[in-house]
C-alpha cells in the first residue's frame, strides 16, 4: 500500500496493520458485517492494538487544538486508510471521531459513535458521544437497517453545521483517507487481475485500452492523495476557512473517484469481480457506502465558499508549510 502522503511514523503504522489483517477473513456477501463469524475477534483485536484510542486525548473544539494534535491525527489516517485498503470493515474510524469528541474518558472495548457517523454502525454501538461531548451508554439496538457496504445502520438527521466545526473536520478528513485507502486497494486489485488474467495469448494488461483505463484510474488516485495531503497540511496551520476549503475540495475529490474506481475495476475484472473469491467488492462496496455517507454532506461547504475570484484564489494557494 501506498503510504507516501503519511509521515514515516504514520506509514509505519499503516505497515503494522496491513501485516494484522493480511490474514483477517473478509465478511461473505448477503449478511451483515457485524454478523460475520469473525467480527467481534477483530474488533477486539483493533481494541487491544490500540488502533481505536490513538485520538481520545486530542482536543478538537478548535482548530488550533486541533493543528498541536497533528501527529496523532496522522496516526489515525494511518489506521483508517490501511483497513480500507484491505477491505476490512470496523466501526474504527467512527468510534476514533467519537473518543477525540468525548469530554471525558470512555473505557476501551465499546462501540462508540456520534452525529459524525450518520448512523453507521449506531445500531450496535453502546454508546454515543453527543455534539457537547457528552457520553451516553446504552444497550445495542440491534440492526434497523444496513448501508451499501453491509454495515448496520440507523438513519439520522445530524445538526446543520455538523461540517463546520474542527470535530466534523476531522471526521471528513477521516472519511476520505478511507475512501482513498479503498480506492488504491480496489485498483491494485484490478492490476494484478489484468496483469494474470490470459487471453488470445498474451495478459489482458497489454491491450492498450485496458493499460490506458489503469493509468488513468491511477492518476485520479494521485489527485486524491494530494488534495488530501494538502488538507493534512492546513491541518497543521488552524487556518480555519483555508482548513474547510481544503476539506470541501477532498470530499468533492473523493466521492467522484470514489465513483469511477469502484465502476472501472469491476469493469476491468469483467463478471468475476462479482463473485466471493474476488473480494473486489470489499472494496467498491465500501467506496460506495462511504461516498453516500451522510449525503447531503456531498457539497458540504460549497455554500460557504466566498463569490469573489480574488477571494477562491486566496483559498486555493497550497499551504507551504511542508511536513510530510
Amino acid at each position: 500500500m501506498s503510504t507516501t502522503i503519511l509521515t514515516d511514523e504514520a506509514a509505519q503504522l499503516a505497515a503494522t496493520v496491513a501485516d494484522v489483517v493480511t490474514t483477517w477473513a473478509l465478511p461473505v456477501a448477503g449478511g451483515l458485517v457485524s454478523e460475520a463469524e469473525h467480527f467481534h475477534a477483530q474488533w477486539k483485536t483493533a481494541e487491544e492494538l490500540g488502533w481505536t484510542t490513538i485520538l481520545e486525548d486530542v482536543d478538537c473544539t478548535s482548530f488550533e487544538a486541533l493543528a498541536e494534535a497533528a501527529d496523532l491525527i496522522d496516526a489515525a489516517a494511518a489506521v483508517t486508510r490501511a483497513l480500507a485498503h484491505a477491505g476490512a470493515a470496523l466501526p474504527v474510524r467512527q468510534t476514533l471521531v467519537a473518543r477525540a469528541l468525548a469530554s471525558e474518558p470512555i473505557a476501551t472495548g465499546p462501540i462508540v459513535v456520534s452525529a459524525h457517523s450518520f448512523g453507521v454502525w449506531d445500531p450496535i454501538a453502546t454508546a454515543f458521544v453527543g455534539a457537547d461531548g457528552t457520553t451516553e451508554d446504552r444497550a445495542a439496538q440491534g440492526s434497523v437497517d444496513r448501508d451499501v457496504a453491509a454495515r448496520p445502520l440507523h438513519r439520522t438527521e445530524p445538526p446543520e453545521d455538523l461540517g463546520d466545526r474542527p470535530d466534523g473536520v476531522l471526521a471528513q478528513f477521516l472519511l476520505v483517507q478511507e475512501i482513498a485507502g479503498a480506492a488504491r486497494g480496489a485498483i491494485e486489485q484490478a492490476r494484478a487481475y489484468v496483469s494474470s488474467r490470459v487471453q488470445f495469448g498474451r495478459p489482458l494488461i497489454k491491450l492498450p485500452a485496458v493499460a490506458q483505463e489503469l493509468g488513468r484510474l491511477t492518476i485520479a488516485q494521485r489527485q486524491l492523495d494530494e488534495a488530501i495531503a494538502e488538507f493534512a497540511r492546513r491541518l497543521h496551520t488552524a487556518a480555519p476557512d483555508r482548513i474547510r476549503f481544503a476539506a470541501t475540495v477532498a470530499r468533492a475529490l473523493a466521492c467522484d473517484v470514489a465513483s469511477d474506481v469502484a465502476t472501472q475495476a469491476h469493469q476491468l475484472h469483467g463478471a468475476l469481480g462479482l463473485t466471493a473469491d474476488a473480494t473486489l467488492r470489499q472494496r467498491t462496496l465500501l467506496l460506495w457506502a462511504d461516498r453516500d455517507e451522510g449525503l447531503h454532506q456531498r457539497s458540504w461547504g460549497v455554500d460557504t465558499l466566498p463569490n469573489r475570484e480574488v477571494d477562491l484564489w486566496t483559498l486555493s494557494e497550497p499551504e507551504h508549510t511542508h511536513r510530510l
